[in-house]
């Protein structure tokens, strides 16, 4: 089962606790007992990739990930992990296809599947926390 994490806009922090849930396809929090919504102009849902790094830290959508390739060298260019519709190249049919799923961006370069992160990716951050690790 997907596990999930909320960042609250208004406090600039992660929901401390997991009293939150979806319902009838609206995000809510449990106050009092009582169902209540949350906004989307003030929390952000990430779903989790179910996969973990190379140090065993579970990846979110919204993390930012560097690159571990053979002989233990960093790429230069941070990743940005999302999840939606995304066109990745398939060497065996020499087109591009659409996938749904999680991928990596990075500026000025094609998407990428997300791959076996605990391969090669390390967890530096997210988009909320860290936005000067993104670059431009």
């Amino acid at each position: 089962m997907a596990g999930y994490r909320l960042w609250c806009k208004n406090n600039n922090e992660w929901e401390k606790d997991n009293s939150w849930i979806g319902m009838n396809g609206c995000l809510m929090t449990l106050r009092n007992g009582c169902p209540f919504p949350l906004r989307s102009d003030t929390h952000i849902l990430q779903r989790s990739t179910e996969k973990n790094d190379i140090s065993g830290k579970e990846i979110f959508e919204g993390d930012i990930i560097e690159s571990h390739v053979t002989g233990g060298r960093i790429l230069a260019l941070n990743m940005i992990v999302q999840y939606g519709t995304y066109r990745a190249w398939c060497p065996i049919d020499k087109e591009y296809m659409t996938n749904v799923g999680f991928y990596v961006s990075v500026p000025g370069l094609p998407d990428m599947p997300l791959g076996p992160t605990e391969d090669y990716a390390k967890v530096i951050g997210n988009i909320f926390e860290n936005p000067e690790l993104i670059g431009s």
